[in-house]
């Protein structure tokens, strides 16, 4: 009967732990250690700035996220290190940011223009970025991926460069970084060939 009990108690409290943690929460309850928000809202429909760490002594600065980015500050929730997941919604409700923490770091962004147009997709570990970076163009066009092995580049990279304002067509370079060593795969963009 004793281990009925704890086995049922176990299994409520996994059912209850995995219900926590598989929920998004929202990205405006996510703070720092301090207090602040771990995210700026600008009141657009673009996603928020993320904090990156203090700046001319106690103040704090928040940033639009890019390919490359290290975040190393701690996320919290419920004043513990954020472990889950985290969305941030314009005004009209529509998703424009979708976030994972592991122990507080930031594991995952998707940033979008748009309802499930992708901006960035974005792999990090411990807050460095680790795997593949990818970058979107307003169609939703990849435009560049950088892979990295945490932190230092190492893998297959890509650019699309777009040349429209010197009458030219896009060039796309590709190449492959081997611990942060560039080795081009394609003839470089040229522009006013």
């Amino acid at each position: 009967m004793k281990k009925q009990i704890l086995s049922f108690l176990l299994l409520a409290f996994f059912l209850i732990e995995s219900r926590v943690y598989s929920q998004e929460i929202n990205a405006e309850s996510i703070t720092i250690s301090c207090g602040n928000s771990y995210f700026s809202f600008t009141g657009t429909s673009q996603p928020p700035l993320i904090v990156r760490g203090k700046w001319c002594g106690d103040s704090y600065m928040w940033v639009p996220v890019n390919i490359g980015d290290t975040l190393v500050e701690i996320a919290y929730f419920n004043d513990e290190p954020f472990t889950g997941k985290s969305v941030a919604v314009d005004s009209a409700g529509i998703i424009i940011a979708r976030y994972q923490f592991e122990n507080g770091l930031i594991k995952k962004i998707d940033e979008f223009m748009g309802k499930d147009t992708l901006r960035y997709s974005l792999n990090l570990k411990n807050g460095i970025p680790h795997g593949s970076q990818k970058g979107y163009d307003w169609n939703g066009d990849l435009w560049m991926e950088k892979n990295f092995n945490e932190g230092i580049l190492d893998g297959p990279f890509y650019w699309s460069k777009d040349r429209v304002d010197y009458g030219l067509e896009p060039c796309i370079e590709t190449g492959v970084f081997r611990n942060g060593v560039y080795e081009r795969t394609s003839e470089p963009c040229k522009v006013g060939d």
